[in-house]
């Protein structure tokens, strides 16, 4: 079985803690075949659940990791872009509003 790295210590010491979560992003970025920018770009709340999910399958395999991180990231992905379409969609009722007082 393969040991805790210092970093997943520590976040498991913290495990809501934003800075121990990104000393995690590397090797999430590794696992994953990213960029550790493209990963800071995401919420906070998504980088602790990458690594919370990291932690969560470290005992696996590197394809089963991947897919949990990338299921995280899918479920960010997919809520971002339903926050566009509902936010698309108010401009248009507004616009909509605005035509008809006109």
């Amino acid at each position: 079985m393969k040991p805790y790295t210092e970093e997943m210590l520590l976040f498991l010491s913290e495990p809501d803690s934003k800075y121990y979560a990104r000393l995690l992003l590397p090797e999430i970025a590794v696992v994953l075949g990213v960029t550790v920018a493209q990963l800071e770009n995401k919420p906070i709340d998504i980088q602790i659940m990458l690594a919370q999910t990291y932690i969560n399958c470290w005992h696996s395999d590197n394809c089963s990791i991947k897919k949990a991180l990338e299921q995280d990231l899918y479920v960010d992905d997919k809520s971002s872009r339903e926050a566009e379409i509902e936010n698309q969609e108010n401009i248009k009722q507004k616009n909509r509003e605005m035509e008809r007082t006109r």
